[in-house]
């Protein structure tokens, strides 16, 4: 699925390759000092990405699908900025929050919402993936974050 660029990247030249800083996260990067992409070599590997509610009400599930397309649309903007794409990904890591009071979903309904949404950016054939369940994520309020590997060797111009 695409959007509209919404990301202003910074890059950082390193000695295996590159980090990628989108400024939205610049102040998450320098209070917790993570990249949020590196490419080494032919490898992106991407931080998690938090799907999340701030406020007390619960969302229901357009707002949670909204949240979550916002997520995987910035993992795609990263990953153009790592010379990769959604093609790329090779593996998919999910970290669940289940039975938040933030979010209006058991979970059924939760990981069904996310597997819709997840479909709409990574059509078949599908990275492979793994879901764990969490006593709970920062920032208050996570619900599920999501972090990927993707395999783009530079030698076809990194694109899927």
């Amino acid at each position: 699925m695409k959007d509209q660029n919404i990301v202003t990247v910074h890059t950082h030249a390193t000695t295996t390759g590159q980090v990628i800083v989108p400024a939205v996260l610049k102040d998450d990067v320098d209070q917790f000092h993570y990249a949020p992409a590196r490419r080494a070599g032919d490898f992106v590997f991407l931080s998690g990405i938090v799907a999340c509610n701030r406020q007390p009400t619960p969302m229901d599930a357009e707002q949670f699908r909204t949240e979550l397309r916002h997520v995987f649309t910035l993992m795609e903007q990263l990953l153009e900025a790592s010379q990769a794409g959604l093609g790329d990904v090779v593996e998919l890591q999910m970290f669940h929050v289940f039975g938040s009071d933030r979010l209006a979903l058991d979970k059924g309904g939760q990981l069904a919402t996310i597997a819709e949404v997840r479909d709409e950016f990574f059509p078949a054939p599908y990275p492979a993936c793994v879901e764990l369940a969490v006593a709970e994520l920062n920032p208050e309020g996570g619900l599920v974050e999501i972090k990927a590997t993707a395999f783009a060797p530079l030698s076809r111009g990194g694109r899927a």
